[in-house]
């Protein structure tokens, strides 16, 4: 099985595989211990365990084992943080990352752990306690400010003084969007009560309340006044409609934006191409696509030529692509209405 350069190469494969998986408890361990915090200065194994109250000898195993993954260094009987643990803690998307390393260990693993029984013609389970909506909307954060920055180059968004954001969540993306605009208003619509207290917690955070309204309800039914908006904005929610649940929803969009509206849908594609490959971005859509279809409320990633179909039944006209990171996995999918 080994012999040979072959052979050798395949168990550095298994062994990344099976490294990978381990990685993700062993961060989590250190992040929610308070472990990691502890190590930003050099302690020995004793002084850890004192100082955060936690059993010595699984402590000693973890540090070996965090040593052994390159998560801590360990200098004459002394751990500190390496610096990929460093970024993480400090990174201004800190966190983002932390949601997504929850989300991957408490949604992702246990789901995927079911495909083989869903494949059989076991039941789908649902998606959307609050545990997870709370970490997909954490998740979403993560390229927040790069989303924004590649809102701005969509056709027409510039010129919007009125903004429509469907699904608003929190509310971040509406607080920056009027943030960044600032002659903007806009108006949030969030199905949860809770999730929308949250998000008016967020205008006025961000000084934008003045600007900027949550309304609770869903936006299929809601009383809006057509031709009433500029931009309306559709973030990580398009694979929450079933195809023909998206044409319906698109047709309404279309109402609600004035003449030469935009609309713009921010998503995940299956991404599968030479700088994909090389960022390891088309392994995590795919992957994304099958944890979505693995839920009976959810629907897989969008093709991109079925969204502008659908754009152009329900009435709109110019339409594109915009990628908002790296390997252009994520993006915004825009289309404007016609004339005034």
């Amino acid at each position: 099985m080994t012999s040979g350069i072959g052979g050798i190469r395949r168990m550095r494969s298994l062994a990344g595989i099976v490294q990978g998986h381990l990685r993700l408890p062993l961060l989590r361990i250190g992040l929610r211990t308070g472990l990691f915090e502890a190590l930003r200065e050099p302690r020995d194994a004793s002084e850890l365990a004192e100082r955060l109250e936690l059993a010595p000898d699984l402590l000693e195993s973890w540090l070996r084992a965090a040593h052994a993954h390159r998560l801590v260094r360990c200098k004459e009987g002394k751990y500190q943080i390496s610096g990929f643990v460093s970024w993480l803690l400090d990174a201004e998307e800190a966190p983002a990352i932390r949601a997504l390393l929850d989300h991957t260990a408490l949604t992702y693993a246990p789901r995927l752990d079911q495909i083989s029984e869903l494949m059989e013609g076991g039941e789908r389970p649902e998606f959307g306690s609050p545990e997870e909506a709370l970490r997909t909307a954490a998740v979403a954060r993560m390229m927040e400010r790069q989303a924004i920055a590649a809102l701005a180059r969509v056709p027409g968004v510039r010129a919007a003084r009125r903004v429509l954001d469907i699904g608003c969540g929190q509310g971040t993306y509406l607080a920056g969007v009027l943030a960044h605009y600032r002659d903007a208003h806009g108006l949030g619509i969030e199905l949860d009560p809770a999730v929308a207290e949250e998000a008016q917690r967020t205008l006025r955070e961000a000084q934008v309340s003045r600007r900027g309204e949550i309304r609770v309800g869903d936006f299929m039914t809601l009383d809006l006044a057509e031709g009433s908006y500029d931009l309306a904005l559709l973030n990580n929610l398009v694979y929450y409609f079933s195809r023909e649940q998206r044409r319906a929803l698109f047709e309404r969009v279309s109402g609600c934006l004035a003449g030469h509206g935009v609309f713009a849908i921010q998503t995940t594609i299956a991404a599968d191409d030479r700088v994909t490959r090389a960022l390891g971005v088309d392994q995590s859509t795919a992957t994304f696509d099958l944890v979505l279809r693995a839920h009976r409320n959810l629907y897989g990633l969008p093709d991109p030529e079925e969204v502008f179909s659908d754009l152009r039944e329900a009435g709109f006209e110019e339409m594109g692509s915009i990628s908002i990171g790296p390997g252009g996995s994520l993006r915004y999918l825009w289309a404007r209405t016609g004339s005034p």
